[in-house]
């Protein structure tokens, strides 16, 4: 008796699964977000298809001590999501004779005295291989050999940006928005985002007031909206922005990294992707200003996958950090990869 039980427990949990899976995408999510286990959800959800929207939900506070509800058209600051306009920004420099992706750090800022400027290059800090790791420190490797992100080597990048271009990393990012029709896109301290929060040692959520230093901008200063950063997609993946020579530098796994939800990712030049390019698009936490999000892309089926909470949970948790944007992203998976 006890085998047919454990046979018929077995056959039930498998047709309970079947049955949940069948559920229509937005009842799953809507049934998701109104969990509290392990946490609260606080943020919004938008999950686009070439042109028609599958998902659009917010939930929660854009400012806690007001009651102030989120909308889906709120401004986040995306933290290193950041990265893939940054990225873009230096290539489209590059296919300008601007920047050469070869060039040592050294050439394009000949003022850093650093050692290490003579051996790291441009196409090194974009991938998180270069060894960086702040001014008068040695290197972490020697550079090309190992993968260790650094947000450090993004400020560089502004850096070489500012040098090559004679302008200011803010202007440089505001124009590119412009030209992407992102007009809820720009800089933090240079446009409104929502409040930031983070939780305190006794588990409760308090308002930040850190905020991103100028130094840091084209590794995190990035503000923008769920619906502009699917614009982004579309016009990054859909190959309105860059050449293709350029994109597939850019979409190139160049290293892998194992991350703490997502498991093991290739690195490209500020994104991660699957070896198969199935799926492309970073991630963004920072707990100090208050902010946790995805910006994920399904080549195959043109799908747009962006979560985006305005808090920030303990640095020492981080899978209950990323507790709904796994959960969410796994809901997705099976309906938007290609089967092989």
């Amino acid at each position: 008796m006890k085998i047919l039980s454990s046979v018929f427990t077995g056959i039930l949990a498998l047709v309970t699964g079947t049955l949940a899976a069948q559920k229509p995408l937005s009842t799953r999510l809507d049934s998701l977000l109104a969990t509290k286990d392990p946490r609260e959800f606080n943020g919004v959800v938008l999950i686009t298809q070439g042109n028609k929207t599958l998902y659009a939900k917010s939930h929660g506070y854009a400012n806690r001590e007001t009651k102030q509800a989120l909308s889906i058209d709120d401004p986040f600051i995306i933290m290193s999501v950041t990265k893939q306009m940054t990225a873009v920004l230096v290539l489209q420099e590059v296919e300008k004779g601007h920047i050469q992706l070869q060039q040592t750090l050294h050439a394009c800022l000949p003022d850093i005295k650093d050692r290490w400027a003579d051996s790291i290059t441009i196409h090194q800090l974009l991938n998180h291989t270069s060894g960086v790791r702040w001014f008068d420190e040695p290197l972490a490797f020697p550079p090309g050999t190992q993968y260790a992100y650094s947000n450090f080597g993004y400020s560089l990048l502004k850096s070489v940006l500012e040098h090559a271009t004679g302008k200011a990393y803010t202007e440089l990012a505001e124009a590119l928005f412009r030209k992407c029709g992102m007009k809820h896109s720009g800089i933090t301290g240079h446009i409104h985002a929502v409040q930031g929060y983070h939780e305190t040692s006794s588990g409760s959520l308090e308002a930040c007031t850190d905020t991103i230093p100028d130094w840091h901008y084209a590794g995190a200063g990035v503000v923008s909206t769920a619906r502009d950063l699917v614009r982004w997609n579309e016009l990054l993946y859909g190959g309105k922005l860059l050449k293709d020579s350029s994109y597939q530098l850019m979409t190139h796994a160049w290293q892998h990294r194992q991350h703490t939800v997502y498991g093991t990712m290739g690195t490209g030049y500020g994104i991660v992707l699957s070896d198969d390019k199935q799926e492309m698009g970073h991630t963004g936490y920072m707990p100090e200003p208050g902010f946790t999000l995805i910006n994920f892309y399904y080549p195959a089926t043109r799908t747009s996958l962006v979560v985006m909470e305005n808090v920030g949970y303990k640095e020492t948790d981080i899978p209950r950090a990323y507790a709904f944007e796994r959960s969410i992203r796994e809901i997705l998976l099976p309906s938007v990869i290609k089967q092989q």
